[in-house]
């Protein structure tokens, strides 16, 4: 545990939090700042930094197996919602944690699935505080194959 870290005072119950699943290892629960209803955010109980990608492949397997549970859960409670996206991108505190946003206006029935498509016309030259799923305008293959192959040279 962190003295200074947020979450961990959340799983010591010294600050007030909303509590929707927990077991002894994560607890999930709504963020005070939730931006759709039912924003939620899952946290082992032990504290590791929040680059998820750092974590040993057993920590984040069970975190995110955790998480898909408490998705599935958000999923089940709201009836507009067919899908709960997830997000790990941890620069607003130092420890590992999932967010989860319910899509309200997604339930729908599979034999008549339709794709739902943004207006958001915006391309991130550097990371602005917040992930946006949205696709942009279509890229070059030529320049898409350059870069492929630079990042393929990083194995």
């Amino acid at each position: 545990m962190s003295e200074d870290c947020i979450f961990c005072k959340i799983v010591n119950h010294a600050l007030p939090h909303h509590l929707i699943d927990s077991n002894d290892d994560f607890m999930a629960f709504l963020t005070i700042f939730p931006n759709t209803l039912g924003a939620t955010v899952v946290i082992p109980k032990k504290h590791y930094s929040s680059y998820a990608f750092d974590l040993d492949d057993d920590v984040l397997t069970e975190l995110m197996l955790y998480t898909k549970k408490v998705a599935k859960k958000l999923d089940g409670f709201f009836e507009d919602v067919g899908r709960t996206a997830m997000v790990f991108e941890g620069f607003g505190v130092d420890h590992v944690h999932a967010k989860l946003f319910p899509m309200h206006g997604t339930k729908q029935v599979h034999e008549n699935w339709q794709a739902v498509n943004s207006n958001v016309d915006k391309y991130f030259e550097q990371y602005e505080g917040y992930i946006s799923s949205h696709d942009f305008q279509r890229a070059d293959d030529g320049e898409l194959a350059k870069l492929a192959e630079k990042i393929r040279g990083l194995e």
